[in-house]
């Protein structure tokens, strides 16, 4: 659930540079290199993308609107902020670099109202593969910056804006009365985009991509699910990060629930992200040490039970001062960590909001004092409600605070067969020899990684079990890792890598290597995770910076 300059630095959390252990290598840039000859080539080649006709590739017919050959481009500085953070939440880590790789940029559309923009690397940085990022939060918008990491590493990488035009990150008026915008923005989109940027890719390179990948996060970690479960042929290999498999019960339960929380009237904060470093401490201080090790990530939250009354206003504090909370403000905090409930004590949504995640609040949950922008779970509550959760859905002015997730649970439901990327039977995607990596944050304010687990638990069960579930699908969690990019823990990590080989020359992925980026924490720490069930535990004699001292275990 995210964009370029709306979703802020705090929600994908990042820091600079890049990690030392990663094994992925960048396509070799020639733009000095290249003759004007050469540019020129290669000018006429891009731009004959202009009269491909993409009429009848896919299930929809698509068409190329401008093309352009982009070299020695200078980004911006947000721009090149966001290549890096993208790289982050997709799994493909890049610098913050000044320029955009050198490319064939191709625009076009789809219907209905799907636009896309295409980055062709130039023909001798090819590495002979396909990638679509997806976009994430309620997209509306194409942001090139989602395919650089992917562009960055050789890949013909497409994106798009989830088959309608908003203002991110989270704009749910365009889906007013419109289910069919709906189901584009849940996978069509993707699906099209993916048809079509094949056919364009092969009529550039005049070969077809060998192998093709998804990659995203949040919403764009869905579009990979929605992939596997709904078009099995369109990937060879899938990367989702964070994805939000109970897509619309969590805007129209849990979003609610949480603004309600901090919003109790419906537009009065009785909390502040000025709050967030008094929180983290709180929960850090009381569990941390769980895990046998101090070092400021807490290794698994559903081990922890702080509440916030330890940090109550006591003779002599300063709420003021954000040294303490005062009673409302206990109040909810505690909501914000509970399971949704009826007055009644039953509970209509299983996941809270995880305890180690309060460095993730900020514009996430809570408002920052003196803006006026709202936190995106209030948004999304509000926006949800008015326009997505619900076929028949309300619309403008209706007050989203008196909205009836129980009552109205059967419309839910019926939109949730649209939005939600829950099907368990994954047969289709493994028998044609498909993989799946799953990567989620313990440190994930916007959403649980209990969702992950328990998705992932009923998906063993439907394929027959963990064996064999193992032969095309990983799940790592992650201690200390927010939603998008940052936490508490080390937090940079190469998955594409691992997940190329295990595509295309069968070799099984043991472990992903999570390390700092230079100068975001000192000691520079390295630290593994292995596929769930299974974690890092520490020695408990080690250099706990180093990921030797962490042990392969299984409760």
């Amino acid at each position: 659930m995210s964009t370029l300059k709306g979703l802020s630095l705090k929600f994908l959390s990042l820091c600079i540079g890049l990690g030392f252990g990663l094994s992925i290598m960048p396509a070799v840039q020639a733009s000095d290199a290249l003759s004007k000859a050469s540019r020129a080539d290669l000018a006429e080649r891009c731009d004959a993308l202009n009269v491909l006709n993409l009429e009848t590739v896919g299930d929809e017919p698509s068409r190329v609107i401008s093309t352009r050959l982009v070299i020695g481009e200078k980004a911006t500085a947000n721009e090149s902020l966001y290549f890096k953070k993208r790289g982050h939440s997709q799994g493909n880590p890049m610098p913050e670099e000044p320029l955009f790789p050198d490319h064939c940029l191709v625009e076009g559309y789809s219907v209905h109202h799907v636009q896309f923009a295409m980055m062709l690397p130039l023909p001798k940085n090819w590495n002979e593969r396909f990638m679509l990022a997806a976009c994430d939060a309620w997209c509306g918008k194409v942001h090139k910056e989602i395919s650089v990491p992917g562009l960055y590493y050789g890949y013909a990488t497409i994106t798009n804006n989830g088959g309608h035009h908003s203002r991110a990150p989270f704009d749910g008026i365009w889906a007013h009365k419109d289910v069919r915008a709906r189901e584009y923005f849940a996978h069509k989109a993707n699906h099209i985009s993916a048809q079509a940027g094949k056919a364009i890719a092969e009529a550039f390179y005049g070969r077809a991509p060998k192998f093709s990948y998804i990659t995203g996060f949040s919403k764009g970690g869905n579009a990979g699910l929605m992939a596997v479960q709904r078009y099995p042929e369109d990937f060879d290999g899938v990367f989702a990060k964070a994805p939000v498999v109970n897509y619309n019960p969590k805007n129209a339960a849990h979003f609610p629930w949480v603004a309600k929380a901090v919003y109790p009237d419906g537009k009065n904060p009785v909390i502040y992200s000025d709050k967030v470093d008094l929180l983290h401490a709180g929960v850090t201080a009381a569990c941390d040490e769980n895990d046998g090790l101090k070092d400021g990530v807490i290794d698994d939250p559903r081990k922890c039970t702080f509440d916030p009354i330890e940090l109550l206003c006591k003779d002599g504090q300063s709420e003021v001062k954000s040294e303490c909370l005062n009673m409302a403000q206990v109040e909810a905090v505690r909501k914000i960590y509970a399971k949704p409930t009826t007055k009644d004590g039953h509970v209509y949504f299983e996941y809270g909001t995880d305890r180690s995640s309060e460095n993730d609040w900020e514009e996430a949950i809570l408002p920052v004092r003196g803006s006026e922008d709202l936190p995106f779970a209030y948004t999304g509550a509000a926006t949800g409600v008015r326009y997505m959760v619900t076929a028949d859905n309300p619309g403008p002015g209706y007050d989203w605070t008196k909205f009836d997730y129980v009552a109205s649970l059967d419309e839910v439901d019926e939109m949730s067969k649209i939005l939600d990327p829950d099907a368990v039977d994954l047969s289709a995607f493994k028998k044609r020899g498909g993989k799946l990596i799953i990567v989620h944050g313990w440190s994930d304010a916007m959403i649980s990684a209990n969702m992950t687990i328990d998705w992932y638990a009923k998906v063993q069960e439907a394929m027959g079990g963990k064996a064999v579930t193992d032969e095309f699908m990983q799940l790592y969690i992650v201690p200390g890792m927010v939603h998008g990019s940052g936490g508490p823990g080390p937090f940079v990590y190469d998955a594409q890598s691992p997940l190329v080989k295990w595509v295309e020359s069968g070799i099984t992925p043991t472990q992903l290597m999570l390390e700092d980026m230079p100068g975001g924490h000192t000691p520079f720490r390295q630290r593994p995770s292995f596929p769930y069930p299974e974690y890092a535990k520490y020695d408990g004699k080690g250099d706990p910076t180093k990921a030797s001292s962490f042990e392969r275990t299984l409760d």
